[in-house]
């Protein structure tokens, strides 16, 4: 921006010395090179995301995922979550990355059988501060114990009402063993229509699983084997947490028996 000033400083005394007649001329000249610069260059250096470049008139180019470039030269590709790292393992149909969607809405798509546990999956719907709005899962639509791709589809989803606009949709690879290294997950970017919520109706938490070590609102399956930490559930309260969930409510008693276990 420095050198710009100089040059034009420079023309600007150059033709001055040689005629005074051409002042207001060079002076409308100035002011078009300044107003050029500040309103299309500086414009440019405030844009910091895609929706930001979109939103001040720059072109999208053809690509997926898109990208918006600027006058300067810059760069923003839209947010789409991890779709193209699980595009082998896991895929939806719909929504789609960055789809409006209300309460309840429906997920569809397919993973291969490795995905799932016992013919099932977990799903969560999360608000862009990751609060949990709700957590259900999703059902093989076939025979699950297979490495091809089997179909899902989970219809009226409902959740809370949420304090941001956007959020994301996260479907996790069933990890019955827990350990870190066999998580994973597909994250895909939602805009929520906050007109088209419908609350959903909480019912009462369930005690449920083989060995009543579950505390969801709805029954589900679990597998048989048993351990010494069960034992600690069986005087433990099941009930609504203050995230709207339900889950074990972790009184001193209960985390001093899960720590002896």
């Amino acid at each position: 921006m420095t050198l710009l000033f100089a040059g034009l400083f420079f023309v600007y005394n150059y033709l001055m010395f040689k005629s005074k007649k051409y002042f207001f001329v060079i002076l409308i000249i100035l002011l078009i090179v300044l107003g050029y610069f500040f309103f299309f260059v500086k414009k440019a250096e405030n844009i910091t995301n895609f929706d930001e470049c979109i939103s001040a008139g720059y072109p999208v180019m053809e690509s997926y995922p898109e990208q918006c470039r600027t006058r300067d030269g810059k760069t923003f590709t839209r947010e789409i979550g991890t779709e193209l790292e699980k595009l082998d393992l896991i895929r939806v149909f719909s929504p789609r990355p960055n789809d409006v969607i209300g309460s309840p809405f429906t997920i569809e798509g397919e993973a291969r059988g490795t995905w799932f546990f016992e013919a099932s999956f977990p799903i969560k719907v999360l608000d862009a501060n990751e609060n949990i709005l709700v957590q259900t899962h999703a059902e093989a639509l076939s025979e699950w114990m297979t490495e091809d791709f089997v179909g899902f589809r989970v219809e009226n989803i409902t959740f809370k009402k949420p304090t941001t606009k956007t959020g994301w949709i996260v479907l996790e690879k069933d990890n019955p063993s827990a350990l870190p290294e066999n998580a994973d997950e597909l994250r895909v970017p939602v805009e929520f229509d906050l007109e088209n919520i419908e609350e959903p109706i909480l019912g009462p938490c369930l005690v449920t699983g083989c060995s009543g070590q579950v505390c969801p609102d709805e029954e589900i399956i679990t597998t048989c084997e048993f351990l010494e930490e069960y034992a600690c559930y069986q005087t433990a309260k099941c009930e609504r947490q203050a995230s709207g969930q339900c889950d074990w409510t972790m009184t001193s008693e209960l985390a001093q028996c899960l720590s002896g276990k």
